[in-house]
């Protein structure tokens, strides 16, 4: 069905010599024609040859090679200050704001208040944690600092069904009608999991027709209990790096039909490939490229590309995150950053990786949103990559550092003044806001805008005069 290709390097340094894998597709498969193999390497101080080769473990298979390209990454000291550039000019709309009518001689002011990001921020959460009132501290965390929410676990169909039929919904689909009533918005995670042990055990066992019937009734059963909560699917989690479901049903391109099947039911969700060691690792960086062209070129009902980004470290070469993230962003597909981690005890550490990695992803023009993996101490798979502590859930350094971004930095909040001045012209986060007219700091009254790349224009109509100035209406145009 497949063959697994590898891109190896062999390093000479100081006269040693060194061998390493720098890209791997696990499943090349001939119908699939041309397939670009590739990976990223460091070179060693005091490195005088490498030697490129690929290698497939099957010796019986032949293959053409057709072309090969190689690019130095080079560092560029001045990175952040080109993605600060790219955040004002891609994540920001224009926002004029003129009166009309007699406006006081003074005093007159206008804040605009940001209540909504275009751009999503978000975690992952624990399902029992959102519905049982004891957990408050945690659930106030997530409301006050998060507007996008995943369930880590609760709508796995392992998980969910560990005997056959016994399925228990409730679990998660309770959790995410309160985030949803508490204004939050829900990406599914997932539908179907084909790396090995992921899926329900009792599948094993079955043959291609029967696997593929409850396969559907798998799909069913989901939308029929979700549907119209969820904004977005993660179809077959982590694909290129398992194949379960098309060993079993012998359908080379299951996953496909998986997209197709959940799109007919549930047209208006979007659907994503999600996968790991993508931008973290060099290793499947290209192989996921190459399949998200593959779906994207084959017609598929494909939104997105989501990549999960668990960093192992604090200390990030910036330079080569950056071209792994482009590799991705060359399907066309926008990028949602899924599962966000980063390992490391020093919380300090931890918030200086997490500001770099922050601007990097929201200056990207590819990138529409980052989801944590996870956050306080008491619920994630690790506490090192923990953003919040104890049981009253207070924030880290790190902790401290994300709601920096999500409330200040990444956001608008700013008043001014029309003294001498019938108007007012300004750049805005992308998003919706509230317009706050003031007259000698009492508000006189609050008009809701959503703010787009397009920009906003808002005419506020002024009646009265001087204390009892007040607004008959805003008029956008």
């Amino acid at each position: 069905m497949s063959v697994s290709v590898k891109l190896m390097s062999a390093i000479s340094t100081h006269g040693r010599l060194h061998h390493s894998v720098i890209g791997l597709n696990r499943y090349v498969k001939p119908p699939n024609g041309w397939t670009e193999i590739g990976g990223d390497i460091p070179i060693p101080s005091g490195t005088s040859r490498i030697q490129i080769s690929t290698q497939i473990d099957d010796p019986s298979v032949n293959y053409l090679f057709d072309y090969s390209s190689c690019q130095y990454i080079e560092h560029d000291p001045n990175w952040k200050t080109k993605a600060n550039q790219r955040i004002n000019n891609l994540r920001k709309g224009t926002l004029n704001i003129s009166l009309a009518g007699t406006p006081p001689s003074r005093g007159l002011t206008v804040q605009i208040k940001q209540t909504k990001s275009k751009f999503a921020f978000g975690t992952a959460i624990k399902a029992p944690y959102i519905t049982d009132s004891s957990y408050k501290a945690y659930q106030d965390f997530v409301y006050n600092n998060f507007e996008w929410a995943v369930t880590e676990n609760a709508l796995k169909w392992k998980l969910m069904e560990w005997t056959k039929s016994h399925i228990n919904y409730a679990k998660g689909v309770d959790a995410v009608k309160v985030l949803k009533a508490h204004g939050m918005k829900v990406r599914g995670h997932n539908m179907f999991w084909g790396t090995t042990g992921h899926s329900p055990s009792w599948l094993d066992s079955m043959s291609s027709t029967e696997l593929l019937q409850q396969m559907h009734t798998r799909v069913n059963g989901m939308v029929s209990h979700t549907g119209g909560l969820l904004e977005h699917w993660d179809v077959n989690n982590e694909n290129i790096h398992g194949d379960y479901f098309e060993q079993k049903t012998g359908h080379s391109n299951i996953t496909m039909e998986m997209f197709n099947w959940m799109h007919s039911l549930e047209p208006n969700v979007k659907l994503f490939l999600n996968d790991f060691a993508v931008v973290n690792t060099h290793l499947s960086t290209t192989a996921y490229k190459s399949q998200g062209k593959r779906f994207k070129d084959s017609g598929v009902p494909i939104y997105g590309m989501g990549v999960q980004s668990h960093f192992k470290t604090s200390h990030l070469d910036m330079d080569v995150l950056k071209y792994r993230l482009d590799k991705v962003a060359e399907v066309g597909l926008p990028i949602w950053i899924t599962e966000l981690s980063i390992l490391d005890t020093n919380a300090n550490d931890k918030a200086t990786a997490l500001d770099d990695v922050m601007t990097l992803y929201f200056s990207h023009p590819a990138v529409e949103g980052v989801l944590l993996w996870g956050f306080w101490d008491g619920g994630v798979f690790d506490k090192a990559i923990a953003l919040a502590t104890g049981s009253n859930v207070t924030p880290n350094a790190a902790g401290t550092k994300w709601n920096e971004l999500f409330h200040q930095r990444f956001r608008t909040n700013e008043s001014h003044s029309f003294d001498g001045s019938t108007s007012i012209h300004t750049r805005a986060f992308l998003g919706e806001h509230d317009l706050v007219i003031k007259q000698n700091g009492n508000i006189i009254h609050t008009e809701t805008i959503n703010l787009d790349h397009g920009g906003k224009t808002a005419t506020v109509h002024l009646q009265g005069s001087g204390s009892s100035v007040h607004v008959s209406h805003v008029a956008f145009g």
